[in-house]
């Protein structure tokens, strides 16, 4: 994941999609709003809702073709170089199964 600055103070989340050479990108104010998840460019049918709580914090809802399917908390370490996301699934989507999971992303 790179995270860059965008959107008026938001910014923009580029994902590698493992070896699939598939790029996913957001760009979120942080405010809340719904966007768009560009799949390789174009729209997927998929939108998140990034709120900044803190300056370490974010919420997320996930929703694909308007139906929510899950919801995203994430921190930032104190020294800025490991985000730790709590996903909680509540449908399985795109061959990932409902439920809660963890991700670390460590800064390279």
């Amino acid at each position: 994941m790179t995270v860059e600055a965008c959107c008026d103070g938001g910014r923009r989340l580029t994902y590698q999609l493992g070896d699939t050479g598939h790029v996913m990108i957001v760009e979120s104010p942080f405010d809340g709003r719904e966007v768009p998840v560009l799949l390789d460019g174009k729209p997927s049918g998929e939108t998140m809702a990034i709120k900044r709580l803190d300056d370490h914090h974010t919420f997320t809802v996930l929703k694909m073709n308007g139906k929510e399917f899950g919801t995203s908390k994430a921190s930032l370490s104190p020294d800025g170089k490991t985000i730790t996301v709590e996903n909680d699934f509540i449908a399985s989507l795109g061959g990932n199964p409902a439920g809660k999971r963890t991700e670390v992303w460590v800064r390279k």
